[in-house]
């Protein structure tokens, strides 16, 4: 089933949970949800589990500061008192040849609750529980698997673990606007929504044509500025901004990959001044220029070698993963409002769209890196993966909100670098 702006419903408890049609999965096996995180626990998960001896079957580890308790901040507003420390490679100790140590051993009720509601995610809304699964997941990133409108029984037992980790979690959607100076009610927000899903599924339109369509449906009611016929280059503030953000969402540094993305207005404003735009890779710099011109696979590309419907086959593929993850932000509603750092619509929208330049030139480095000629599935998929991982994860200052708001509102801007990127 193809992506639709249409959806399944149920009533879980007196509660609507929304689920999306064209979104599949089924556990591959791939212990990608054991990797690059802590894992937290509930007190009763860690009373569980820290009262094991560990030591003698995996004596590997040192299980005297293997949990650690959170800090006010990091348990704030939910159920979560600890974590487990992930390893030096960034695994969870449990880990062992992709297989959960304490899964095997002892049963799945010994787990931690959120270990059993990966990747499968819930947003709490005015209109609803609205589902979405990690791209994290293998699986997801692939969609293979079950139907998520075919996963009635097992979303109900998911919903009753989100609701057990989350009930003191309050998401706030009383103050959505389309601009900053702009609010509208969560029924004209739903009617926005329609038209970028709309654009989305649109299978005439290149990726990059969706998301354009999309973003000027934002603009009905407002008086958008004028658009030249020719898209120019980027700018150097654009080349920067985007800089500032590949740098938060990819860290070169490893000590940074398990790490919050805490984004500072100050900070960046200053590199906006100080710093040429730079993106790092693997240990190597590049510019924005030599990340673009490097080779990605095109759907209309031919090949004298007979090859070019594999080429074309690998472009649908990854345009079809691309699509999806937009797809899925905006239909779980993780890209505005109490879903992404308050955003406004339009620029949380912008910011959602900007992750495919970004997701491009890292695909890029890691071909490059890897002596590769051009882009491929392999390195959008581990790129997919790692910005999903980062995204969920940021938090802006309040500066750095009315900053996003300033450089993210204009459709130029947008249309400059997408145009020079995907």
């Amino acid at each position: 089933m193809a992506l639709t702006t249409g959806h399944k419903t149920i009533d879980v408890d007196g509660k609507i949970l929304h689920i999306p049609e064209g979104i599949n999965y089924s556990c591959a096996g791939c212990g990608r949800c054991c990797n690059g995180v802590a894992v937290p626990m509930t007190q009763d998960d860690y009373e569980r589990v820290s009262a094991i001896d560990w030591s003698k079957e995996l004596p590997q580890f040192d299980w005297s500061r293997q949990f650690r308790m959170l800090s006010a901040k990091e348990n704030d507003s939910s159920t979560y008192t600890h974590a487990i420390r992930p390893t030096d490679d960034g695994h969870c100790p449990f880990l062992i040849n992709k297989l959960c140590h304490i899964h095997a051993t002892r049963g799945e009720h010994v787990k931690p609750l959120i270990c059993g509601l990966f990747p499968y995610s819930f947003n709490n809304t005015p209109s609803g529980v609205y589902l979405t699964v990690s791209f994290r997941s293998n699986a997801v990133l692939s969609n293979v698997g079950t139907p998520l409108t075919e996963q009635i029984d097992t979303l109900k037992e998911k919903f009753a673990v989100y609701n057990t980790l989350y009930t003191a979690r309050s998401v706030i959607w009383d103050a959505v606007k389309l601009t900053v100076d702009k609010p509208i009610t969560w029924e004209q927000y739903l009617d926005y929504e329609k038209g970028i899903l709309e654009a989305l599924i649109r299978e005439d339109l290149s990726l990059k044509e969706k998301i354009f369509t999309a973003s000027d449906s934002l603009f009905k009611d407002l008086n958008k500025p004028a658009m030249p016929d020719t898209i120019a280059p980027p700018k150097g503030l654009d080349k920067k901004f985007l800089a500032g953000l590949f740098a938060l969402y990819f860290p070169n540094d490893p000590k940074y990959l398990n790490k919050d993305v805490v984004f500072n207005g100050i900070s960046f404003a200053l590199d906006l001044v100080l710093k040429a735009p730079k993106f790092k890779v693997v240990n190597r710099s590049y510019t924005f220029e030599e990340l673009n011109n490097f080779p990605w696979p095109e759907a209309n590309s031919k090949d004298a070698s007979g090859s070019s419907s594999k080429e074309i086959a690998e472009a649908k593929e990854i345009d079809d993963l691309l699509t999806r993850f937009l797809y899925s932000r905006v239909f779980g509603k993780w890209y505005f409002g109490g879903g992404f750092a308050q955003l406004s619509v339009i620029a949380g929208f912008h910011h959602l769209a900007l992750l495919m330049p970004l997701m491009r030139m890292h695909a890029a480095g890691l071909a490059i890196a890897r002596g590769a000629s051009k882009v491929e599935m392999i390195d959008v998929m581990v790129t997919v993966r790692q910005l999903e991982e980062k995204v969920q994860e940021a938090v802006l200052d309040g500066y750095s909100a009315a900053l996003w708001e300033l450089i993210l509102f204009a459709p130029g801007r947008l249309r400059r670098l997408l145009s020079a990127s995907i």
